[in-house]
């Protein structure tokens, strides 16, 4: 469902977008000329050298390749968090947040959604946000 994030702190908007169905998708770069994607978007295809890059949303969906759980950060980020790498179809693996209540549920291999959380806090309070990811079995 899509956020209205207009009056919210967003860390890198450009790098996701809300799909027709309001759904949270990555946005990466897709090289015609070598078939291949990258994460996020590349000035220039690292297969083929094109420049001519076409910037595309990834799928919705993608699985969990492995995870740490951070119990000791800088003070803007709340700990304990999970911190993820996420394997797509589209070949691209994306490292983010989790947003999940229990980070020591996670399992390897499991199915992960992309949505659009609190990734820090400012010490004026001030909560930022950006895409992370979340089990889908444990469904927003």
């Amino acid at each position: 469902m899509a956020q209205n994030l207009e009056n919210e702190e967003v860390m890198f908007p450009e790098l996701f977008a809300f799909d027709d169905d309001g759904k949270v998708r990555l946005v990466g770069g897709y090289s015609k000329e070598a078939d291949n994607w990258t994460f996020p978007r590349y000035m220039a295809d690292p297969v083929s050298f094109s420049d001519e890059i076409e910037e595309r949303m990834i799928s919705a969906e993608g699985e969990l390749h492995s995870f740490t759980v951070v119990r000791r950060s800088m003070p803007e980020f709340p700990v304990p968090y999970a911190l993820a790498l996420v394997d797509f179809p589209e070949g691209v693996r994306v490292m983010a947040q989790v947003e999940v209540d229990d980070p020591e549920s996670l399992k390897i291999g499991e199915t992960m959604g992309v949505t659009v959380g609190t990734v820090k806090k400012m010490k004026d309070g001030k909560e930022v946000k950006s895409y992370k990811f979340y089990p889908i079995s444990q469904s927003k």
